[in-house]
């Protein structure tokens, strides 16, 4: 699919969503139809599938509107009916194009994009931990009094199905100590969504590793060195490391997508390049490198976080690496939390191409794969496909629960919007004051308000939060910042003369 139809496609949309008639249109076909029983939205999913609905004369002409929108959005964006029909014959795709279209309806072809409910959603479910972590945002140690209960938690999972969220991250705390895991889980994915747990490995065993196979779609372990001392060290429990590195082997082998998790700081930077290799070996699927964010007990190692300078070094090399990884047809994909991700891969550009011409490769079509946090920048991507996925996606493409049902923009800003014991999911997601806020790129403060790239990455809005007080201030650990402070300095030096 070429990337210049794509870019072109994303304004033809934008035009066509500027009149609030197709808009008023696409939030019809959101609502359930008393007659039919059922969202237009659906019955035209299912006549697409080949499966035929009887509807009523309003149902009817809806349906009929939206083929007419969607030949024209396919057309704009170069691909075709046959890619519709695949997208939907997947529970986890229907619902995010259903997230995507609500998202049109509700906020428009924004840039960056807002979906109209989150692609994902990190629920923390349970505060209690059998590690002791020196950089975990959640503080985790023991339960809290009032986590939500089974019964609450099976409800919420109805809740975000019925607000059409595409998929649920189950974190912690550890989510493998609570009892009810599996219960609540399953119950997700049969809901149809797309399930992840991130765990730290200890508890998974053969049978563990077994059983997730057959309730989840994908597993993220944490490994923060390639060191068994530097990963014990700083999970604060002996042996970690050894039965981390066991369950990412038992995942691999009962079929299950695995990611590997580090957390980059001054402790294990210069681990990274052998951790590569090592997760690679492991036949894990994914490397995620995560940022480090100044906020649970991760305030307490704030020496910790690696300078903008070091961060840098390690995007252009983690770029590097996951474009030849995949121009090589390589297994492993390798991505970082950090929303400067995509503007590393847009400077690099040029010097990336010279290298692939150098070795002889051909650039193959890549499309980006569920689940990431942030998708790179890669050859033959456009700044104006890189401006629709927009870099950080507080708020955004992402929420977060805490275990006591507490909605959040990220489960690094610890922020409460509204909680699920009194309030509906889709309301807090659609109406948020804070959320609104995150969405509008023009509101951001300092230099990531100004910056070129601000719809591109958008600063973490988690680092600013932690370290200002304040979501809109300009993210501290990004280069261009530093860039910025010298070149003032040189200003007002000049001005002196």
């Amino acid at each position: 699919m070429s990337s210049v139809p794509i870019s072109l496609g994303f304004n033809a949309i934008r035009i066509i969503l500027s009149s609030s008639q197709p808009r008023a249109l696409i939030k019809k076909s959101l609502e359930k139809c008393n007659r039919c029983g059922k969202r237009p939205i659906d019955i035209f999913f299912d006549e697409c599938l080949g499966i035929k609905q009887k509807k009523c004369i309003v149902c009817t002409s809806i349906v009929s509107a939206l083929k007419f929108f969607t030949f024209v959005t396919l057309k704009a964006l170069n691909a075709n009916q046959d890619a519709l029909v695949k997208a939907l014959s997947v529970s986890y795709w229907r619902k995010g194009l259903t997230s995507t279209i609500k998202g049109l309806a509700w906020f428009g072809a924004t840039k960056p994009f807002v979906t109209g409910a989150p692609l994902f959603v990190v629920w923390n479910f349970t505060n209690r931990c059998n590690l002791r972590c020196k950089h975990c945002y959640q503080n985790a140690s023991v339960s809290l009094p009032t986590e939500l209960t089974t019964n609450e938690a099976l409800r919420v999972v109805n809740e975000l199905s019925d607000a059409d969220v595409t998929s649920i991250a189950f974190s912690g705390g550890e989510p493998l100590v609570r009892q009810d895991f599996f219960e609540v889980a399953s119950s997700a994915r049969d809901h149809g969504m797309y399930v992840t747990i991130a765990s730290n490995g200890t508890l998974i065993t053969k049978d563990v590793a077994k059983r997730l196979a057959k309730t989840i779609h994908y597993a993220e372990i944490s490994l923060d060195g390639i060191n068994p001392k530097t990963h014990d060290e700083f999970r604060g429990i002996p042996n970690s490391w050894d039965r981390a590195v066991s369950a990412i082997k038992y995942l691999a082998e009962e079929g299950v997508t695995v990611g590997v998790a580090t957390t980059v700081t001054k402790h294990n930077i210069q681990e990274v390049q052998k951790m590569v290799d090592f997760v690679e070996e492991l036949g894990a699927d994914y490397f995620i490198c995560f940022n480090f964010i100044p906020t649970g007990r991760a305030t307490g190692i704030l020496d910790n976080d690696p300078s903008p300078y070091e961060r840098e070094e390690l995007m252009r090399y983690l770029y590097k690496r996951l474009v030849f990884n995949m121009l090589q047809n390589k297994k492993l994909k390798i991505y970082t939390t950090a929303p400067q991700f995509a503007r590393v891969g847009l400077e690099m550009k040029e010097e990336i191409m010279k290298e692939i011409c150098a070795a002889n490769l051909t650039i193959p079509c890549i499309e980006p794969v569920i689940p990431t946090t942030h998708y790179a920048n890669i050859p033959g991507i456009t700044p104006e496909v890189a401006e629709f996925i927009g870099g950080c996606g507080a708020g955004r493409v992402y929420a977060a629960i805490s275990p006591e049902g507490d909605v959040q923009p990220c489960v690094f800003m610890p922020i409460k919007l509204g909680n699920l014991r009194h309030e509906r999911f889709e309301k807090i997601w659609l109406n948020s004051s804070v959320l609104n806020e995150l969405r509008d790129r023009n509101k951001l403060k300092g230099g990531c308000g100004i910056c070129s790239y601000k719809f591109i990455c958008g600063g973490c809005r988690a680092r600013a939060y932690g370290y200002f007080g304040d979501y809109l201030m300009p993210d501290p650990g990004c280069i261009r910042r530093v860039y910025e402070k010298q070149i003032h300095a040189l200003q007002l030096q000049v001005m002196k003369r």
